[in-house]
């Protein structure tokens, strides 16, 4: 899957932020925690002559030249927790779905239960067998609530990942490549380091969907 740079920069910015939510520029939120991370030498970011054909980066150094192994390692994560966040977005709209049919059910069973209820003429039997149903029904809709508030909880983890990683990130290439690289808001903006973007988007291509 290719995309193109407007396509990209909706996809990471998106992920910054809460459910709909990778990577780029928002700033750093209060629940994630920064961590140090390696840097690499001055021969690790001057070329790709120390890998070896056999090396797992290889495939990637020309789209990632001339950003450092600890640098790529940190873009490859994030590039694979993008695609986490997408499946897991999805994951919530369709539990979410699910729950509203469910409640739809439920609804429309209780809503004969009380006519019947209501009907001297109704079969008794009808009733038992209908609430039984209904009870079923209900604890179905629980399972689902607690299906969906675990991904819930996985997609909050995934977020903040997503934000120590742009801090650890933002880290390497100001100790690495100290150059002007502020956008509007006056953050660091990961895209205009050189690299960055083609980068992430070899890794983001080639990450399973």
């Amino acid at each position: 899957m290719k995309l193109s740079i407007a396509i990209l920069s909706s996809i990471l910015l998106a992920f910054s932020v809460t459910v709909a939510n990778p990577v780029l520029d928002s700033s750093t939120t209060s629940t994630a925690t920064t961590t140090s991370s390696a840097y690499p030498s001055a021969t690790e970011t001057s070329g790709t002559s120390h890998l070896t054909p056999l090396d797992p980066y290889s495939l990637h150094m020309d789209n990632c030249h001339p950003i450092g192994i600890d640098g790529i390692t940190l873009i490859e994560l994030l590039a694979s927790n993008a695609h986490k966040l997408e499946k897991l977005s999805r994951n919530i709209d369709n539990k979410k779905a699910q729950i509203n049919e469910q409640k739809k059910v439920i609804d429309e069973l209780k809503e004969k239960i009380d006519h019947l209820k209501s009907d001297p003429s109704s079969s008794k039997s009808e009733i038992i067998e209908l609430e039984s149903t209904l009870s079923d029904y209900t604890e179905l809709l629980k399972k689902l609530r607690r299906q969906l508030k675990k991904i819930f909880w996985k997609h909050s983890k995934s977020s903040q990942l997503n934000t120590k990683l742009r801090t650890q990130l933002k880290d390497y290439f100001r100790a690495n490549y100290p150059i002007e690289t502020m956008d509007f808001d006056g953050e660091i903006g990961l895209y205009l380091y050189p690299g960055f973007t083609n980068c992430f988007k070899s890794f983001y291509n080639r990450s399973p969907q």
